[in-house]
């Protein structure tokens, strides 16, 4: 009995002992009073807003060589994804005539519409018919523009419906589609399009010009297995959406609107600090100035400066090109992430980031203005800047943008929504300013690795 009473009184002691770290650990349960399941579901979620569509860029390098439009594809496709902006434009009739709105079903659509097209991409992509007396890649074409049409939906419709859900999936959200472009970028680079082109010698025997071809090398898998992988992706995005809505455990993490409070349902006792309050104000200047700024930084990083890429990037190097590419494509969601640990920044904050984003990018502009000999070309120190540049610029863009829209996100009207309308508009106007500068003008001019040997 004494050896009973002393064993109960000590498992006592070492219970009241670690009390405190069972305490500490509820804090950070606590802190961290979030569902990983519900962030992994919204950051797929969000990867399959741009996939397909970036899937496709990324392939061009092994497609524009048999394509019937040669090098002008990419200019088809350009104008293909402006004209998918009539998705939004038709969804926001949609919402004003329509008195049945369901933007659950709509999403569902979409998803599932960008899933057939990518697969179906992976054994049609070659199929080519005549239009109008020429031949034209018809069926890449009409697959990339449905494809195109969800991606420009998405910024209307998707980021919205996060708000269903508590604040802290809205940053997973936009991390998945900040990784939309990443994952494609990577896929290729395996794949091999990142490989050293060759100069190959195809001058005639009875000729005495010398002239040189370049010779990209041969992938290590096909654009049909990587079509065909973009649509897997494509298809776990669908069933993510699919369990945000029917699992019990993202059901839970859903807010209730409109209310005076968010509350945390998974968690009825989390401090009034984890509350937001929905009696959300913001000055209208501020807010009409915000989503301006949103659209210049969607002008810069989704129109301009991928429009401008090979320009500033190719002169230095394919190496420097393809580190450009994949690094800044990993930097846009990494600085996204950020809002993981990080409170939402202030307006002034956002002022001097912005400040700073159109530095960088106005020196973007200025290596590709001064293609195909811009400074320190065939010097590591050229190398080095221009990939640290875009680094920088790619990564101060998507923290803007994701700062931007976290700040909209308690907004009890359609905050986001207009974000979205934002991003849009701002990726049209620098998309077609780019392209016919580009395609119209000669400013900027294309580089080839084999320019020295003809020069030779």
């Amino acid at each position: 009995m004494i050896s009973d009473k002393w064993n109960y009184q000590a498992c006592e002691t070492i219970e009241s002992y670690q009390s405190p770290e069972q305490e500490r650990k509820m804090l950070t349960q606590r802190l961290g009073n979030r569902s990983l399941l519900v962030d992994l579901l919204a950051l797929m979620f969000g990867l399959g807003a741009w996939i397909g569509v970036n899937g496709v860029y990324v392939q061009l390098p092994l497609i524009v060589d048999t394509a019937p439009e040669g090098w002008s594809l990419p200019a088809h496709m350009v104008m293909l994804v402006q004209i998918a902006n009539l998705g939004p434009i038709l969804y926001t009739l949609y919402l004003k005539y329509s008195i049945w709105v369901c933007d659950r079903y709509i999403i569902y659509v979409l998803l599932a519409a960008a899933t057939c097209s990518t697969f179906a991409l992976g054994f049609l992509y070659s199929y080519t018919s005549f239009v109008f007396g020429n031949e034209h890649s018809t069926a890449l074409l009409s697959l990339m523009f449905v494809t195109a049409l969800v991606g420009c939906t998405s910024s209307v419709i998707c980021i919205p419906y996060m708000k269903n859900y508590r604040e802290i999936y809205l940053v997973s959200y936009l991390v998945g589609e900040g990784l939309s472009g990443f994952v494609p970028s990577a896929v290729a680079l395996i794949q091999g399009v990142g490989h050293n082109a060759q100069c190959v010698n195809v001058t005639k025997p009875d000729s005495d010009h010398v002239e040189f071809i370049t010779v990209p090398s041969d992938p290590k898998f096909s654009s049909q297995i990587f079509f065909v992988l973009m649509g897997t992706l494509l298809c776990l995005s669908f069933l993510s959406f699919l369990g945000l809505n029917v699992l019990p455990v993202a059901i839970g993490e859903r807010v209730k609107l409109p209310s005076s409070m968010e509350t945390l349902p998974t968690d009825t006792t989390a401090l009034p600090s984890y509350k937001t309050n929905t009696g959300w104000t913001m000055p209208k200047n501020v807010y009409y100035y915000l989503l301006v700024m949103l659209a210049v930084l969607c002008l810069l990083g989704n129109g301009t400066l991928p429009s401008i890429q090979s320009y500033s990037c190719l002169p230095y190097g394919t190496v420097a090109y393809h580190l450009t590419v994949t690094l800044a494509a990993i930097a846009g969601p990494l600085a996204m992430s950020l809002g993981f640990f990080i409170k939402a920044p202030t307006v002034k904050v956002l002022n001097t980031l912005m400040a700073i984003v159109l530095v960088l990018s106005g020196f973007i502009c200025y290596l590709a203005v001064k293609s195909p000999h811009p400074p320190l070309q065939n010097s590591w120190q050229g190398e080095l800047l221009v990939v640290v540049v875009w680094i920088a610029a790619c990564g101060l863009i998507g923290f803007v943008k994701m700062g931007i829209t976290t700040l909209y996100r308690p907004d009890p009207g359609r905050g986001l929504y207009y974000t979205g309308v934002a991003t849009q508009i701002g990726s049209l106007i620098g998309a077609i300013t780019t392209f016919v500068l580009v395609n119209y003008t000669k400013i900027f001019k294309s580089y080839s690795p084999c320019d020295h040997l003809m020069a030779d």
